[in-house]
């Protein structure tokens, strides 16, 4: 426990040196805590934790001594592990000598999915008497890590050596990966990582510079890792990556994609089976042409359609102004029309009865008293020149 002002930052030592955590090494509740599991005699030594702020420092240490007593079983031997089935593996051990299995009350097996934490691993007992056990409920295609420990009244043994299983179920599938040239002599790899961990072990990634014949690598890589760059390339070349997975069952197939370096500063992806999938810059400037294009033909047809409806208003205005009756004098129910007027179209009548087919024209001539008038489309002309 450390308190000051400012909050105090710990620092833990083993030896002298900066503990480095591990699989059974953790540090816990903001490194105020350091909990070591799985003790071996490697693990004997002095933990200091020092606390210091801006006021100064202090600490504390202690001193941890592994004895390893004579009466603990050894640890066991020859383990082994076999897959059964997509959901089952079977793992098996060496009897130790009859005066060993005396002082033993039986054995405990840890298993755990590759990928996952320690506090996910599993543990499962069986007598002194069974040098065999089955794991079933598992994963399909999924790799675990498997060790064991014998028991006696005064506590376990060491772990056994630790094996690798992994459940039927066919290899991993192709990885999809993209890439991406840094300069004229790097390029940057990443892929995607499965959903589920422990389906796969890791990735092998080859590269060849063409027209090469062979592959260099592969690069194994684990399966929490999802990018690499490589790096001392040839400049300007072009190569051809390869990415695939693996477990316990296999390699998956191998995804391919050629890269020039002298395209600095492009990515693409490459689907199952090598195919480049697009060039998305390519794309995105297709994509934008083609609106541009659009856009200038919207506009084209609303200026063409604008124009259309102005002509025609003006062309049906000159229309109507333009109408006029015959030269001359008409006669009817609503009086006369004097020579050379004009008039709008909804200042005459239209008497639907039938008379002398021609109107008289001008210079004093008169149409009968009751007629149709007969109103035709002519542009303006002078007083007294025009026909009726």
């Amino acid at each position: 426990m450390a308190q000051g002002v400012p909050e105090p930052h710990l620092i833990w030592l083993k030896n002298g040196k900066i503990l480095t955590p591990g699989d059974n090494v953790k540090l816990t509740n903001n490194n105020s805590t350091l909990a070591v599991t799985r003790i071996t005699s490697e693990d004997e030594a002095i933990y200091q934790c020092i606390a210091e702020n801006s006021a100064g420092t202090n600490q504390a240490s202690a001193r941890l001594a592994v004895s390893m007593a004579k009466e603990l079983p050894e640890a066991p031997q020859d383990l082994s592990a076999t897959a059964l089935s997509t959901t089952s593996l079977q793992v098996s051990w060496a009897q130790p000598p009859p005066e060993v299995t005396d002082g033993i009350i039986g054995y405990v097996l840890h298993i755990r999915m590759i990928g996952e934490p320690d506090s996910r691993e599993l543990q499962e007992a069986v007598s002194k008497t069974t040098f065999q056990h089955e794991f079933n409920n598992l994963e399909p295609a999924t790799t675990y890590s498997i060790y064991l420990k014998a028991y006696s009244p005064l506590g376990a043994s060491q772990q056994s050596n630790t094996v690798f299983a992994t459940t039927l179920g066919g290899v991993p599938s192709a990885p999809s990966f993209f890439t991406k040239v840094l300069n004229s002599t790097a390029l940057q790899v990443f892929w995607e990582l499965p959903n589920k961990p422990g389906k796969l072990v890791g990735f092998k990634l080859s590269y060849r510079r063409v027209p090469d014949p062979d592959f260099q690598g592969p690069l194994m890589l684990p399966s929490q890792i999802n990018t690499h760059t490589i790096s001392s390339l040839e400049p300007a070349a072009v190569y051809e990556i390869k990415l695939m997975a693996y477990n316990g069952n296999g390699d998956s197939d191998g995804n391919m994609r050629l890269v020039s370096l002298a395209e600095e500063g492009t990515s693409a992806k490459t689907s199952t089976g090598g195919e480049t999938v697009c060039n998305c810059r390519q794309e995105s400037e297709g994509s934008m042409a083609g609106i541009v294009v659009g856009i200038h033909i919207g506009m084209a047809c609303i200026i063409f359609c604008v124009l259309f409806l102005m002509f025609g208003y003006r062309r049906r205005k000159g229309t109507q102004d333009s109408w006029s009756v015959p030269q001359g004098q008409a006669g009817g129910p609503r009086g006369s029309l004097k020579e050379g007027v004009t008039c709008p179209a909804e200042a005459i009548e239209l008497v639907p009865q039938t008379c002398d087919s021609h109107g008289a024209a001008g210079h004093g001539q008169s149409p009968p008293a009751q007629c149709q008038v007969l109103i035709e489309q002519h542009p303006p002309q002078q007083p007294g020149t025009g026909t009726g």
